[in-house]
């Protein structure tokens, strides 16, 4: 029995490696497919701070003026964040990210992001269980979660600044939790001072709302460790120094300046209050919701008695997940991408759950051949809509060449005339905002306006002074 209980079992771990290879050239594939498009190309120059920045407060009215110096070292990037973070805001460490990808060339993101991805997936299970095992079903549900339920997934997986900003942010987040999470699960509680200050402000510094969230989580995991006698200074070490970081990130005079020109004479209101809630943050709680569900079928069929050290890990994370779009609710934007941050809290509860249920074989009853075609008709369906996403991310990248290869050949024109993205079978009413197409109207977010920073940038990107959108 003991034989084919392990020979069981590395069917499993095989076929758990396989489903996971899988998912990671699909995202590898469809991360080289997403050009390059709107603020990484103002990222792809020193900040001018002294002229509005490279985004929404950029100056116009010579050519002087508009023109921008591209990032070629490092000094540049120390430079750019620099001036960004006393005229803009202060994601300095998701940033410096951003434009030394940019400079270095978007090759070496492909890797570098299908790796943060991969290894995002293992520390999410590394949480949930400290590897005591893995199942397909936590991985299924896992990438079920990502590339299915969770909104703007192709604006915060693929496209460069945007993943930069959201998924390598939660990346550090969990990073910096790992320790504690160990600490608790193993009741060892060993770990190194200065490797613990370097992460929470890693993770403090990464983005507003998954810092803050971070910093709540960690200040309960170290009352729990206190609790049983598990405190060590690690612990508390790397909670300031995460604190530290989130205040040098939300207090920057960029984000004050930022405000006053995007947010002009604003004040917190009712209104803002009840749009938010209404909108961005009841999309964001329904996703999470359904993520959950293994998580509450879990406590469900749960005897009462005392909780243990995974469930009030759970309870913990799925808590902290909810948290994120609460705290948003009462921030001057509510913007979606922070869907991605609530989501890997969440999925950490919801895995954790999955791999501690006993495994109940809910058709047992059913026939083979029923259960064979039922898999079978999954496969196909989830194969032909990947590859529907693919095709669709083929025609992006190949109008995207197209169009900077005329950007280049064109470039004495002032300005450049760029007409829309011709981008064959959207496919929009499917894939929604998990392609990237709806953001792709026109090449680099080109807008027809005299004074855009995405034309202006988008230009000099490729030798142009100024490109301007226009209709076919």
């Amino acid at each position: 029995m003991k034989i084919f209980r392990r020979i069981i079992e590395s069917l499993n771990a095989a076929q758990a490696t396989g489903i996971f290879a899988l998912f990671t050239i699909f995202f590898l594939v469809r991360t080289i497919l997403m050009p390059l498009s709107n603020d990484d190309y103002s990222y792809a120059f020193i900040w001018d701070g002294e002229h509005g920045g490279n985004l929404a407060g950029m100056q116009f009215g010579s050519f002087d003026i508009e023109r921008r110096e591209r990032v070629d070292s490092f000094s540049d990037i120390a430079q750019s964040m620099w001036s960004h973070y006393f005229t803009w805001g202060g994601r300095i460490l998701t940033h410096t990210i951003i434009q030394f990808f940019v400079w270095i060339g978007k090759p070496w993101f492909d890797i570098a992001n299908t790796i943060i991805f991969a290894a995002l997936v293992l520390l999410i299970i590394f949480l949930a269980n400290l590897w005591q095992h893995v199942s397909r079903a936590a991985l299924l549900w896992i990438f079920f979660s990502v590339f299915i339920l969770m909104k703007l997934s192709a604006v915060t997986l693929f496209w460069l600044t945007g993943s930069c900003n959201y998924m390598w942010a939660a990346f550090f987040q969990l990073l910096f939790l790992a320790p504690y999470v160990k600490a608790l699960r193993s009741k060892s509680s060993s770990g190194n001072v200065a490797l613990m200050i370097l992460l929470g402000l890693i993770a403090g510094w990464s983005n507003e709302a998954g810092a803050l969230v971070t910093i709540c989580l960690t200040g309960f995991l170290i009352g729990l460790s206190k609790s049983r006698g598990l405190l060590r200074s690690w612990m508390t070490a790397g909670l300031l120094a995460a604190i530290v970081g989130c205040a040098l990130m939300m207090f920057a005079p960029g984000n004050f300046v930022r405000l006053g020109l995007t947010h002009a004479g604003y004040h917190y209101t009712t209104e803002i209050f009840f749009e938010h809630l209404t909108n961005s943050f009841a999309t964001i709680v329904g996703v999470d919701t359904i993520v959950l569900l293994p998580m509450i079928a879990y406590f469900l069929r749960r005897a009462h008695g005392r909780l243990n050290t995974s469930e009030i890990l759970m309870i913990a994370f799925a808590a902290t997940g909810l948290l994120v779009p609460t705290a948003m609710l009462f921030s001057p934007e509510f913007n979606l991408q922070v869907s991605f941050t609530s989501l890997v809290f969440v999925l950490v509860a919801t895995t954790s759950a999955i791999l501690e249920s006993s495994p109940i074989n809910f058709a047992a009853h059913l026939p083979k051949k029923f259960l064979r075609g039922l898999s079978l008709s999954l496969i196909v369906l989830f194969t032909a809509y990947g590859l529907s996403l693919i095709y669709v991310d083929v025609s992006i990248f190949r109008e995207a060449n197209r169009q900077a290869q005329y950007i280049h050949e064109h470039a004495e024109l002032y300005p450049v005339p760029m007409p829309p993205m011709h981008i064959r079978h959207r496919f929009e009413k499917i894939h929604g905002d998990r392609s990237v197409a709806p953001y792709m109207e026109y090449f680099a977010g080109v807008e027809a306006k005299n004074d855009s920073c995405r034309n202006s940038c988008a230009a000099q990107y490729y030798g142009a002074k100024y490109v301007y959108a226009v209709d076919n």
